[in-house]
Formats: structure tokens, sequence, C-alpha cells
């Protein structure tokens, strides 16, 4: 290393490659310290580009006066949002901003944000964040301050502020909600129950929809965006190929899975596979004695007129009547068949890889994250085995 320049950095010379390298230590504008190399044929311009980074790491942006945080967080929304991410991703960046940002942010100038008022606003929101001024979940306030924080990079990288104070601010704890879940009397139950619906389609619909998800784990878009097409009879699975979302001003949206590992494909026992076939044989006849008034598209599930299903029509009116039919906890959703699914598995001692594989999780620390409170009974399950082994 040849001698420092003012304290900034020295040089080095690469004899093999036949360049010069200058290499200086740096802070940003956040105070965050680094070291950086620059390569050039000469000392000279090994130097230039060095000064020239400095330059332009210490030069003031671009900031617009009238700027203000509303009219960058819709234009974040729709220019960088929007074109990136599913539609119900969209929908919840779009709706947490608005509800919890706008309101108290939209006038002031987006260079006036300042940490110490962003954290009193997010306890705030901890406190008294709904419109009836109860308190919101550690989970929305994360998610909010989280799409905010996204919104100012962006707005970092365009030169319109110098730092992202957001990032300055501490999220509050996640408190993680207790996971409800199923007996395997109460899944029988709640399946009789369905059966007995004063509905004469929603009485075969519903007992079916929750039956192979029970038994399949899937997510509650993935069951209602299955269609005939992903399901084989011959070798017994189905196919997780889309997902379907209702996206306020849109209505039913066919989208991808939630990640790459939720494409996937899923066994299925042999009572699922004959259960949909007699189900398949009974809506084709339905279907024809509606005639055109059927439109189907090819779906598993449907409403009463063959349109993809709503999930707030169907909670509503359907699911959740009867869960208070069945005496059933009333914080239990439709997800929690879903966790119902998995932790069934893990106390039957199923690999956590074979449980992740079929939730579609995106990694194994996803699946035991999610289903820690398995884990003590997983413990017992090895301790029994070794005691078989070595006594």
């Amino acid at each position: 290393m040849g001698k420092r320049n003012s304290g900034e950095g020295g040089f080095f010379h690469d004899v093999k490659r036949g360049i010069w390298i200058y290499q200086l230590r740096y802070t940003d504008a956040e105070g965050n310290h680094g070291r950086k190399k620059f390569a050039a044929k000469t000392k000279r311009e090994a130097m230039q580009k060095g000064k020239d980074f400095i330059e332009a790491l210490n030069q003031k942006p671009n900031d617009d006066e009238k700027l203000t945080v509303g009219n960058w967080i819709m234009n974040w929304l729709e220019n960088y949002a929007k074109p990136n991410v599913r539609p119900r991703t969209y929908e919840k960046y779009s709706s947490c901003l608005k509800a919890y940002i706008l309101p108290r942010y939209e006038n002031v100038l987006l260079g006036d944000l300042n940490a110490a008022d962003l954290q009193k606003h997010f306890n705030h929101l901890l406190e008294s964040g709904r419109a009836d001024g109860t308190s919101l979940s550690t989970s929305t306030v994360r998610g909010t301050r989280r799409y905010l924080s996204m919104c100012i990079d962006e707005a970092v990288k365009s030169r319109l502020v110098s730092s992202n104070v957001v990032r300055l601010t501490k999220a509050p704890k996640l408190a993680k909600k207790e996971i409800v879940i199923l007996s395997k009397s109460e899944i029988a139950q709640l399946i009789e129950a369905a059966k007995k619906i004063d509905h004469a389609f929603m009485s075969v619909v519903m007992p079916e929809i929750i039956s192979l998800t029970v038994h399949t784990g899937m997510r509650q878009g993935e069951v209602f965006g299955l269609k005939w097409e992903d399901v084989d009879f011959e070798k017994s699975c189905l196919f997780i190929r889309r997902s379907l979302a209702h996206i306020i001003g849109k209505g039913a949206v066919f989208q991808a899975p939630k990640t790459k590992n939720s494409i996937r494909r899923v066994l299925l026992m042999p009572e699922d596979v004959e259960n949909l076939k007699t189900y398949k044989e009974w809506q084709k006849n339905y279907s024809d004695d509606l005639g055109n008034l059927f439109t189907g598209h090819n779906l598993v599930f449907t409403s009463p007129f063959g349109e993809p299903i709503s999930p707030t029509n169907f909670s509503r009116r359907y699911f959740k009547p009867l869960l208070k039919k069945c005496n059933i906890n009333s914080d239990f959703t439709f997800h929690g068949l879903r966790h119902t699914h998995a932790t069934l598995l893990f106390q039957q001692g199923v690999n956590p890889k074979i449980v992740q594989e079929r939730l579609g999780h995106s990694s194994i620390k996803v699946t035991m994250d999610t289903y820690s409170y398995v884990l003590p009974d997983m413990q017992r399950q090895a301790v029994e085995a070794l005691q078989g082994i070595f006594q």
C-alpha cells in the first residue's frame, strides 16, 4: 500500500493486471462506514474515480421543496409498487399507507419527516390506531412501518431525500397470536354439520371444501383457485398452480401462488380421490341443469352460478355461522384448517421437510417457526423412540 492521500485512502499497484487500485474509507449520509476500491490504468484516473464517488455521496439531494409525503406515497404506489408486486400485495401496501400514514403526514413535506415524530406515530397506532380508537396489532404496525420504509428508500435512490429516517425508528416486537386448531372429533363434527346447511348447493360444496383443505393444508386462495385440470385422479394428487384473490375494484383475480415453493404437487388419500370423483359428477349434473346460467371456469369450487367464490361472502354467510353452530372457538379461521393439517402431521411424527413441501413454505425455517409449539411433543416422541431402541 502506498502513501495515503489527504488521509482519505491509498494506492496499490496490481502488477499482474497492470492497473492501479485506489482504496478509501467513507461515511454515508446515514452514518454508515465503508470501504471502496477504484481501479484504473493510472493513479490519476483511479483517484479521480474515488473523488467522483465521494462528491456524489456528499452531494445535496435534488429535493423538491414542494414535494409532500402524500404526493410521494401515491407516486411510489402507482409507479414503483404496483408494477412489481402481486395485486393482493399492492392492495395491502396501499390500504395500510392510506389508512395509517396519510391522515397524519399527507401534507408534510417529504424532507421534513423525522424519526422522533414517526416513532411517536407508530406508538400511537399501537395504542389507538383503529378508526374506533382501539389498538392495531403489532403485525399491522410493523407492516405499515416496513411499507413506508420501502417507499422512502426509493425516495433516497431518487435523491429526493438524503436518508431514510424510517430506519431510525424501532419496529414493535411482534406479538404472535396463538394458533387455534381443531381436534379430529371437531373436524368430523364440522364436516357433518356442513352437510346439513340449509342451502342445497352449499350443503354439498361446503363439506368437500373443508375436508379437502384439512387433508391437504392448502391456503384458502389455493383451494378457491383449484381447477379440474389440476387434479390427477390416476396418480392420486393435485397440483397447486394458481391462487384466487379478490381485489377491491377488480373482483376475482387469478395470480401465481405466494412463493416459488408454493407451486407444488400434493398427494391425496384414496378417500379424497373418491370424494372428488363423486363431487365432480355431482357438479356436472348440477351445471347441466342450469345450462348457460352456470359459468364454471373449470373451477373445482364455485358459487351457485359457477363464479369464483368470494372469501368474504363465504366466511360471513357460511363458514362463521357453521363454527358457531358447532360451538367451535370463535377465533378459529379458515386458515386454521391449514394449521390443523400441519399440526396433526407433526403429532404423528411426520418429517418436517415433508410438512414444508405439502404446505409450500419457502423454507423449513418458516415451517418450524410457525409450528414451534408442536416441538415439545416431538421431543417426547424422540425420547420414547430412544427408550425403545436402548431398552
